[in-house]
């Protein structure tokens, strides 16, 4: 039995949704993706004007099924898709996450995966749109991190569009402890330690924006897979968990681009000395991968 929806939709909203081919909509789009999973302003606005959509909001809403390809539910069998509206118009695509012989506590959400993978491309998101404005209690808690989360706009098909206050009232917010959310144009000066030089430019990148003010240990991780360095940094949670950790960022990122963990050859961990260690959970998750040996260095 469904819990009971407190919530008043639009019905203009689904009708409208009805009215446009979405089919026809998600394959122009998958012509349109670039740098992973994302669709670029310029190509947002080509596809709400050759659709006659009303905006990007509409255009987000029928890019769900194509999001939902993204995911990877192997356990659960259960397939989620979000999409994300940047300040910049771009959309960022992303679906869930599961990991055979990986403990549950490893599994990233559809709308978590967006929210990661906007950081990581250093953008601000304005909009959500999940297939019902009901992310579950980890996810509200996980999206109230960032900087912009009090005007965060949560959509679905189904007519809703809410503020994530609204979904989340009286949240646990940084601001609580007097810190500031993740900010994914800030960045800090960090010096790794005899890091390689094959990964210790695209490392120093990462863990100089990742965000951990509530532990001190900035951290990331970079992975040789695919004939490419692919990089994620700690995106840390005032509750602690949800905490991301920099190997889950850095799955994101790898997964957005199409490589699966499969693929993982090497992998390097650089963090700076605290109460948080990150190790032993990246080497337990890539032992789910085939063991890809893994390089742990210092930064300061």
């Amino acid at each position: 039995m469904l819990g009971e929806n407190c919530f008043t939709p639009t019905p203009s909203i689904p009708a409208r949704l009805q009215l446009r081919k979405g089919d026809a909509i998600c394959k122009a789009a998958k012509n349109l993706l670039s740098d992973g999973a994302v669709i670029m302003p310029e190509n947002v606005e080509t596809l709400v004007a050759r659709f006659d959509l009303d905006d990007a909001e509409e255009l987000m809403l029928h890019l769900l099924p194509l999001a939902t390809s993204i995911a990877q539910p192997p356990i659960s069998d259960f397939y989620v898709g979000a999409t994300g509206l940047s300040t910049t118009g771009a959309i960022v695509l992303g679906g869930n996450l599961e990991w055979p012989g990986a403990h549950l506590g490893m599994t990233l959400h559809g709308e978590g995966f967006v929210a990661i993978r906007a950081f990581q491309l250093g953008l601000s998101l304005t909009h959500v749109a999940v297939s019902q404005a009901r992310p579950c209690g980890h996810c509200r808690q996980c999206l109230a991190e960032f900087a912009t989360a009090s005007d965060l706009l949560v959509i679905d098909p189904l007519g809703h569009r809410l503020k994530l206050s609204e979904l989340f009232p009286w949240a646990f917010t940084p601001q609580d402890l007097e810190k500031k959310g993740a900010d994914p144009t800030a960045q800090s000066e960090i010096t790794l330690l005899e890091a390689p030089d094959t990964v210790s430019a695209p490392l120093t990148r990462a863990i100089s924006r990742s965000h951990a003010p509530y532990s001190g240990v900035k951290a990331a991780v970079a992975f040789e897979a695919g004939g490419q360095i692919v990089t994620g940094g700690v995106i840390e949670s005032v509750a602690f968990n949800p905490t991301i950790q920099p190997v889950m960022s850095a799955l994101v990122e790898l997964v957005a681009r199409g490589i699966a963990p499969a693929q993982i050859k090497r992998a390097w961990l650089a963090q700076m000395s605290g109460p948080v260690d990150y190790a032993s959970s990246t080497e337990a998750l890539l032992s789910t991968f085939g063991g890809a040996p893994l390089c742990v260095f210092k930064a300061t």
